[in-house]
């Protein structure tokens, strides 16, 4: 028993000098296993401190791959990081990719490089989100153009002022695209967006009202075509327009400071309108588009004065119809008025589970005579007010 007693502190206290001695042969970060980097990185802060403490060594980058595995399909190619890290980064975690985010600075070489590391590496990459400061932007064209058969999603926004080179006809077809976004790209490029015809999403905009389309010859062959975005544009018809159905199947428009010259095309499949910040003589365009979707629209938000008659309207003409923003009211809030909308509401098979959400400026004081009625009347459930 002595001897087992011996040979047991013996063991004991040989494993502890030799795990002092081999603690302090292992004093450098690079030493210390993944799941240890993992945390170390975790306490970093942002993307760029993470980024900076793994381009000091070769094994600290595979820690980052480590550290961002559950994160990594979304990179934002900050302009401040070198592209060295990028040389070093993406052969390592390429593959996992499937988005970029990249603001574009004046080095063109360096983007010119960049962009050939993303084609070679970035094997699934579904979408690029890219924001210009400059016009010469043949090398975007040429990473599109190589990572065509992948793509899903695309952004491009010239920050600045509108570019004035051409881009989007000398893009491939991009059969896979499905969401196509674009800002100060020169109106003569727009209609070579109908190539793409597997968009499911399409948004459009401009620093300023400048831009004329006419969205019926632009969005005629785009048959999967469910999303459109259009800001500070000027919608028209042209003579084209004669010879292309007048329906187009959106389930989703959103108009903003955008000027009307026309009447807007039937769309029977709308469910979400947005109608904010657009010229105030477009009120009649604007309301003639909203009543037109009486049997599908699901969601209205509209931006212009309402009296009571008009806030009844459109309660009893939208029987779908499960969540309103109307930032500006003109209406007298009594008792009789919200018995009467619930009422409504009811009719129009609203239930507790699946309730009316009117949402609210919180500065409008209308609001609150509303909620004071709500407490007087049966069903108040029916309607959920939301501050915005």
């Amino acid at each position: 028993m002595q001897f087992s007693s011996h040979f047991a502190q013996f063991t004991s206290e040989t494993l502890r000098k030799s795990s002092v001695i081999e603690m302090e042969s292992k004093r450098n970060i690079t030493d210390l296993p993944l799941e240890i980097l993992d945390l170390l990185f975790g306490y970093c802060g942002d993307s760029t401190n993470k980024v900076y403490l793994a381009v000091t060594h070769p094994y600290l980058v595979q820690g980052f791959v480590y550290h961002c595995r559950n994160s990594i399909e979304y990179l934002y190619f900050n302009a401040e990081i070198s592209l060295s890290f990028w040389r070093t980064i993406l052969p390592v975690c390429g593959s996992y990719i499937k988005g970029i985010v990249r603001c574009i600075a004046n080095n063109i070489d360096d983007h010119a490089e960049l962009s050939d590391l993303i084609s070679l590496h970035c094997t699934k990459l579904e979408k690029i989100k890219l924001f210009f400061v400059m016009d010469d932007i043949s090398w975007v064209k040429s990473l599109i153009c190589q990572v065509q058969s992948t793509l899903r999603d695309i952004e491009l926004k010239v920050l600045l002022n509108k570019m004035n080179s051409k881009m989007l006809h000398e893009f491939p077809e991009l059969p896979l695209l499905e969401r196509l976004c674009i800002f100060n790209i020169p109106v003569d490029n727009y209609y070579h967006i109908r190539k793409f015809e597997n968009l499911v999403e399409l948004q459009i905009g401009c620093s300023d009202i400048g831009i004329d389309i006419d969205i019926l010859v632009l969005c005629a062959p785009l048959k999967k075509l469910r999303i459109m975005h259009l800001r500070d544009v000027r919608i028209i018809a042209t003579e084209q327009n004669e010879v292309h159905l007048s329906v187009i199947p959106l389930e989703e428009l959103l108009l903003s400071g955008c000027e009307i010259l026309i009447e807007f095309p039937a769309c029977f499949k709308l469910k979400t309108i947005d109608l904010m910040d657009n010229v105030e003589k477009n009120v009649g365009a604007l309301e003639q588009l909203i009543f037109s979707q009486e049997r599908s629209l699901e969601s209205l938000s509209f931006e212009r004065f309402l009296n009571n008659e008009i806030f009844i309207d459109i309660i009893q003409s939208f029987p779908k119809l499960r969540y309103l923003y109307l930032p500006v009211l003109n209406v007298k809030i009594d008792l009789e008025f919200v018995r009467q909308i619930v009422d409504i509401l009811r009719g129009n098979g609203v239930t507790p589970k699946n309730p009316f959400v009117l949402k609210v400026n919180q500065y409008n004081r209308k609001y609150k005579h509303l909620l004071r009625w709500l407490k007087f009347i049966s069903h108040p459930e029916l309607i959920k007010v939301e501050y915005l």
